[in-house]
């Protein structure tokens, strides 16, 4: 039994270590838009199968960094306005939403996890550690959707990875690291004060003000032009 989990938890790193390296090629305009992902030139640039690399594929076509061409093959997707607007909308109403429910059904426990976790962000943003910064992110948003105790909509904010969207976020935006860890200190307060009105307004401006960062700056990120 031990065996198994190990491999299971050992499956679930190589996954999110490919799923980082591809996200910041795509990001860092190493993988540019229109370009074709080879999975075989990957696997062997890390030293793996091709069973991962196409599993982090299929989780970036569900975030929409790359689509998938039958016949073809995987492309970097030219991510558009429209794109970026799409997914900020979307997630703003999800996350506007896990957070007006968790206000209402968040216990003690949710609570200390969500404030360690800010704790923890806060000292990753003075410290400019973004990479930590980005899972403490991440983490955050998965333990507000948690505390919402409604399963359809944690599934729904897990399959298509909108947590992941910090990626793009960081690398768009004009934002420092300390401006985005405050907002989420507005929305613990609301949680703790079981504000279900303003934990789902604040969780909706946080990522709305994101949204509206990246649109002022998007035209000189040449690789999501």
């Amino acid at each position: 039994m031990n065996s198994r989990k190990e491999s299971i938890i050992q499956r679930k790193v190589l996954r999110e270590d490919i799923n980082d390296y591809l996200r910041q090629a795509i990001v860092n305009g190493v993988l540019k838009p229109g370009e074709r992902i080879v999975e075989t030139r990957i696997a062997k640039e890390l030293g793996v199968s091709q069973a991962p690399i196409r599993e982090s594929l299929r989780e970036l076509e569900l975030m929409g960094l790359i689509e998938s061409v039958p016949f073809q093959g995987c492309y970097v997707k030219k991510l558009s306005r429209k794109d970026i607007w799409d997914a900020y909308q979307v997630r703003a109403n999800l996350e506007g939403f896990a957070a007006k429910e968790a206000a209402l059904r968040v216990t003690n426990a949710d609570l200390k996890r969500m404030e360690l976790l800010n704790e923890q962000m806060g000292k990753a943003s003075q410290q400019g550690n973004v990479k930590e910064f980005i899972e403490l992110d991440i983490d955050f948003h998965r333990a507000i959707f948690e505390a919402s105790q409604n399963k359809l909509l944690e599934k729904l904010w897990s399959m298509v990875h909108l947590g992941q969207w910090t990626f793009v976020t960081l690398k768009i935006t004009q934002k420092s690291l300390p401006e985005l860890a405050q907002r989420h200190g507005i929305i613990l307060e609301k949680l703790k004060n079981r504000d279900a009105h303003g934990a789902e307004l604040s969780a909706q401006e946080h990522i709305l003000e994101i949204l509206q960062s990246i649109l002022g700056n998007i035209e000189e990120f040449t690789n999501y032009k």
